[in-house]
């Protein structure tokens, strides 16, 4: 009576560990899509910032940014930026002081990217420089 439940115990592990285990991201050298509305970094920048730690530079930094997404969000208003899933992310990547330099992504969904891409995340990062570039000026 045992001996059943002894035998479906190796077929059930198979099965779970066939469930379980994912494909793999990329099979044959081709990559799997990530799915509808997959977002994608369309384009980084990195900008240098000051060499000693500026809490006043770092708080800005936030406002500046908003800033830049807003001008760019203004100047392409056509553009129904929930859809397009228009966005950015910041990253410090100094190595002493972290924000000396700061990474900027400009972020959107992967179908929208080569289309819109280049003149959303261009405005955005063209404003961007520009404000840094103000905000740094009293600093240096």
């Amino acid at each position: 009576m045992r001996r059943p439940a002894l035998l479906a115990l190796p077929l059930l592990a198979a099965l779970l560990a066939a469930c379980a285990g994912g494909r793999p991201a990329v099979e044959s050298g081709q990559a799997h899509p990530a799915g509808p509305g997959a977002a994608t970094v369309f384009e980084k920048r990195t900008f240098k910032l000051v060499k000693t730690p500026d809490p006043d530079l770092e708080a800005a930094l936030e406002p500046l940014l908003t800033a830049a997404y807003d001008a760019a969000v203004r100047r392409h208003a056509e553009a129904s930026f929930s859809e397009i899933g228009f966005t950015y992310s910041l990253a410090p990547k100094g190595a002493v002081y972290p924000f000396s330099e700061i990474e900027v992504s400009c972020i959107m969904q992967d179908k929208y990217a080569v289309r819109r891409g280049p003149e959303l995340c261009g405005a955005f990062f063209g404003d961007l420089e520009a404000r840094l570039k103000k905000a740094l000026a009293d600093k240096q």
